[in-house]
């Protein structure tokens, strides 16, 4: 512990728990259309030197969000998630739905020390509360699910707390995945997790580095997504942007909220968020908006029968 007092003392003295100001820039941009429901999606902001965050949340007013979906990874390490919940002040009154990332519970995103003080804390500051009127479903882990806007289930899962998703947590997904698909209100399945599924041909800096029993978990997780037909899996923890298909259901790795980017190629690591809109007749949208304000240049929608028709 003694090592990491330097490291920490250089964090505090760059600016890792300081407070980000806010974007000089406002966000000129439209509300969604008629019969269009639109929800923003994004995770780690952590280290935010570019002030990704402010132009986000302000984004998601600009352009008439029902709902903010965050996968994770507020801060550089828990004890400055103070930070996050003032900026996220600026959201209001649109609700906020976190799933919980590695730096929510461990010391610099890694240490396991005071991990179960840090998930306490998490709970009580972004779990039921007016802009997040949920509660985890499990007692050890950050687990749940929600009915939003447009007929969409929303379910939060944890892969950071332990190494893999765990039996129980694999028994309520299967359980609220079944519910959801005989539940007439619900016309389309969101899952969010902060660390990318196993396989993914993307990166390995996912379940995949988590060892044989995370993946396994990850591909028993995968096989529910599959019998339930989930429409989107969203993750992060990659600073970056990528899509692809996994097991027929359309993936996004949306890393991009501020956080250091990812050494990869100007076509994948930008800052960034996504903007979903799902449409009454049954369609899914997925723009990617650029934080440097660069044309979009990934669109992809995904057809949905629609019983009325």
């Amino acid at each position: 512990m003694r090592r990491l007092l330097p490291i920490l003392t250089l964090l505090l003295s760059c600016g890792g728990g300081a407070p980000r100001p806010a974007h000089p820039q406002r966000s000129a941009a439209a509300p969604p259309p008629p019969g269009v429901v639109r929800f923003l999606v994004g995770g780690d902001s952590r280290q935010d030197g570019a002030h990704v965050l402010p132009w986000a949340l302000d984004l998601a007013k600009a352009r008439g969000a029902s709902a903010f979906l965050f996968l994770g990874d507020m801060e550089l390490t828990p004890s400055f998630d103070a930070q996050f919940r003032k900026e996220l002040g600026a959201l209001a009154p649109i609700p906020f739905y976190p799933v919980l990332g590695n730096h929510e519970v461990k010391l610099l995103g890694v240490l396991g020390v005071g991990q179960g003080h840090a998930e306490k804390e998490f709970r009580e500051h972004f779990l039921g509360t007016p802009a997040t009127p949920v509660k985890s479903s499990l007692a050890n882990k950050i687990v749940y699910s929600v009915n939003l806007s447009g007929g969409v289930h929303f379910v939060a899962l944890d892969n950071v707390s332990q190494k893999g998703f765990g039996a129980d947590q694999l028994a309520w997904l299967a359980a609220d995945l079944d519910q959801a698909r005989f539940d007439p209100d619900v016309r389309h399945i969101f899952v969010g997790v902060h660390k990318p599924l196993a396989h993914n041909k993307v990166t390995t800096h996912s379940m995949d580095s988590d060892g044989p029993d995370a993946v396994a978990d990850s591909d028993a997780a995968f096989a529910l997504f599959e019998k339930a037909h989930v429409d989107l899996v969203l993750e992060s923890h990659l600073h970056e942007f990528a899509r692809y298909e996994q097991g027929g259901i359309r993936c996004y790795i949306t890393g991009g909220l501020g956080a250091p980017l990812a050494r990869s190629s100007p076509d994948h690591a930008f800052h960034h968020v996504l903007v979903i809109d799902v449409y009454d007749r049954g369609a899914v949208n997925v723009d990617v908006a650029r934080y440097d304000g660069a044309p979009t240049f990934e669109t992809d929608q995904v057809a949905v029968d629609d019983p009325n028709d």
